[in-house]
């Protein structure tokens, strides 16, 4: 089970849907690279606060979904950096791509503090149940953070050896 299997239902894919910026989140998900996926509708209210925790671990594995695929985005920009294939655009691409990246790392960091913030809340029973989603995500999101400083270091490297 990775980020990408919480809160699926056992589905190996989620149809790409696109929300506007000012729609509210869904759980129903799908992939972004400044816009967020979803089709615009929260889910309905509940009085479960075990399903208000499925939702908030759903909204991080969307945004660690999210992270991960701008990571891969600045990657292959990062290819084409001190190369000749290297123009101003793919400059400016490259850093606003480090912006988001930077964003999304940011608000990752929030969601996964506030989780981990209501697990320490609920009583034992509750939390074991969470806590294993918890660690998942957390180590997943770390798994990418590492891969983009490495991508970060490898870039740094080559400006070296191309000066």
């Amino acid at each position: 089970m990775s980020f990408q299997d919480v809160g699926r239902g056992g589905r190996s894919t989620r149809p790409p849907q696109r929300r506007g910026p000012q729609q509210g989140y869904s759980t129903q998900g799908g992939a972004f690279s400044s816009a967020a996926a979803g089709n615009g509708r929260s889910p309905p209210p509940s009085s479960n606060p075990n399903n208000n925790t499925n939702s908030s671990y759903d909204h991080i594995s969307d945004s660690i979904l999210q992270y991960q695929k701008n990571v891969a985005l600045l990657e292959r920009m990062s290819l084409k950096l001190h190369t000749p294939e290297e123009t101003p655009v793919l400059q400016t691409q490259y850093t606003l791509q480090i912006d988001v990246i930077t964003q999304l790392g940011q608000r990752i960091e929030t969601q996964l503090s506030a989780a981990d913030k209501r697990l320490a809340t609920m009583s034992r029973s509750e939390a074991a149940g969470c806590r294993t989603t918890h660690v998942k995500l957390n180590r997943d999101y770390r798994m990418v953070e590492q891969k983009y400083k490495n991508v970060m270091l490898d870039v740094r490297k080559r400006k070296g050896v191309a000066e």
